[in-house]
């Protein structure tokens, strides 16, 4: 067995195995006098769990794994087409599906007798999700060697920087082809791999959707601002005949006052005129008892 199917062997295994298996088999290559196989597998990384279980995953699993790495090429396809529906209903299948087969991983490693736990799953969804949007992650996925997990960054290509235990080179976006040599020699543009035109299409229809969101959004603001507009204008009317109505009030309220003021003037003349006819009739009353007797 060379490295790698040495490597896939241990990674393979429950993760409480790996460090003495990967001690065993390194000490058994070098019995063998393979100095360099062996000094290879003591460099070998214990993987972190969840990295462990979507080994496991493309180990005992495969097909779940191919199927979300064929959602991604599905996601590419109504990106180019611009079909937003498709897109939604996609996206929502893709979120369920990595659920379902993150929690798979769970029944993958019960199977191998290790019990890892649900506080791993998230990153099992965050290194397929990687996977899903970045070839060469899915790549690094289907050695069924990963050592950590993987993260995708936007339109960034995901960092695979000693994420695989073990020989792996990454799928460069160009690729060598057949005249690349004869191109850079003479002058010539080299031709777009298939990659990069695949790549370029899916940044161009991101970018389309992301400037479709943002209209929508800015349209959506607008409708809400001219809503908000109206709602104004009609508080502001209200103010203003709520305004128009206290000044009426006000100036009622001071006629009012002025008619009050009269009155209480009225009233002080009255008082003043009964106590001068009390005062008069007094008078004439004693004036006619005089005469009486």
């Amino acid at each position: 067995m060379d490295l790698v199917e040495r490597a896939e062997a241990l990674y393979a295994l429950p993760l409480d195995r790996f460090t003495d298996a990967r001690n065993a088999a390194a000490k058994e290559a070098s019995q063998a006098g393979d100095k360099d196989l062996a000094a290879a597998l003591r460099k070998l990384p214990k993987p972190a769990a969840a990295a462990w279980l979507v080994d496991l995953l493309v180990t005992r699993r495969r097909d779940e794994v191919q199927q979300v790495l064929e959602l991604g090429a599905s996601l590419r396809e109504a990106q180019d087409g611009l079909d937003r529906a498709q897109l939604h209903a996609l996206g929502q299948q893709r979120q369920r599906l990595l659920a379902a087969v993150a929690r798979q991983s769970l029944d993958a490693a019960a199977e191998a007798g290790y019990d890892v736990g649900p506080a791993a799953l998230p990153g099992v969804e965050q290194t397929l999700r990687a996977a899903l949007a970045d070839p060469a992650a899915a790549a690094a996925v289907l050695t069924g060697r990963l050592v950590r997990t993987l993260e995708a960054s936007g339109w960034d290509p995901v960092d695979l920087e000693g994420a695989v235990g073990g020989p792996f080179t990454s799928p460069a976006p160009g690729g060598s082809g057949p005249d690349e040599g004869d191109d850079a020699g003479d002058g010539r543009a080299r031709k777009p791999s298939a990659r990069e035109r695949r790549d370029a299409g899916s940044r161009l229809a991101a970018a389309r959707e992301a400037h479709a969101a943002a209209e929508d959004a800015a349209s959506a603001l607008q409708r809400r601002s001219q809503r908000l507009a109206v709602r104004r204008e009609g508080v502001a009317a209200s103010i203003e005949d709520l305004e128009e109505r206290l000044d009426a009030l006000r100036r009622e309220r001071a006629d009012l006052d002025a008619e009050t003021a009269d009155l209480e003037r009225a009233a002080d003349e009255a008082d003043d005129a009964v106590a001068a006819a009390r005062e008069a009739l007094e008078h004439a009353a004693a004036y006619l008892a005089t005469l009486e007797d």
